[in-house]
């Protein structure tokens, strides 16, 4: 078996685990097992989805989500796919998570909470907006850009921030799209296959009776 045929094995194997598979640790002593599976966009594109449902299910929205949900939306121009609305909006509420939550509890808007704005949105989400490749942005984003801008020095918006559950909405959003990516990327091939398999014996054994 050649090189390339056992690294594009070791990509169905990976993915329908990932899919499937409840044991994490199992799913990351294969994945650094395996040999690097560069080339692969569907494949880095679950193991990005499936690091996002991790972070859901830790009860944590973080940076790191944005720059995942990032990779994943150039992975899917690069394939020509559609970007959701679903996707943009869970990367607003994220981006919002991680800017708003620095604002309870402090009254020295000029420090964690700037720091947060700098980095976010004027750098990051400033970058994705000059580049005018991303579909990332939208008008949604754009508003709430005004508003985290406006809490730096306005007390009057910072507290409107405040009210939002800005926590819950970035949890609900990732949920919503995480079942419409994973959906719209149908099973893994392996898991196509066995059920591929059941569904012949399954219809031999009916002939049968």
């Amino acid at each position: 078996m050649d090189r390339e045929m056992d690294r594009e094995i070791c990509g169905w194997i990976i993915e329908f685990l990932v899919r499937e598979s409840t044991d994490e640790m199992l799913v990351k002593k294969l994945i650094q097992a395996f040999p690097p599976l560069n080339g692969r966009p569907r494949l880095k594109k679950t193991l990005l989805l499936h690091s996002i449902r991790n972070e859901i299910l830790a009860g944590n929205v973080s940076e790191r989500i944005l720059d995942h949900l990032e990779r994943i939306e150039r992975i899917d121009r690069s394939q020509r796919l559609r970007i959701p609305d679903s996707m943009r909006q869970a990367y607003c509420a994220v981006a919002l998570e991680c800017t708003a939550k620095y604002l309870p509890g402090s009254s020295d808007r000029n420090g964690k909470y700037l720091d947060a704005v700098n980095r976010i949105w004027r750098s990051r989400i400033e970058n994705l907006e000059k580049s005018k490749a991303s579909k990332l942005v939208s008008e949604r984003l754009r508003s709430r850009r005004r508003q985290v801008e406006a809490a730096v020095e306005d007390e009057e918006f910072a507290n409107v921030l405040i009210t939002i559950n800005t926590l819950n909405d970035a949890m609900l959003t990732l949920r919503i799209y995480l079942r419409e990516a994973l959906a719209s990327m149908g099973p893994s091939f392996l898991k196509s296959q066995c059920d591929s398999i059941l569904e012949r014996e399954n219809g031999s054994i009916s002939g049968d009776v």
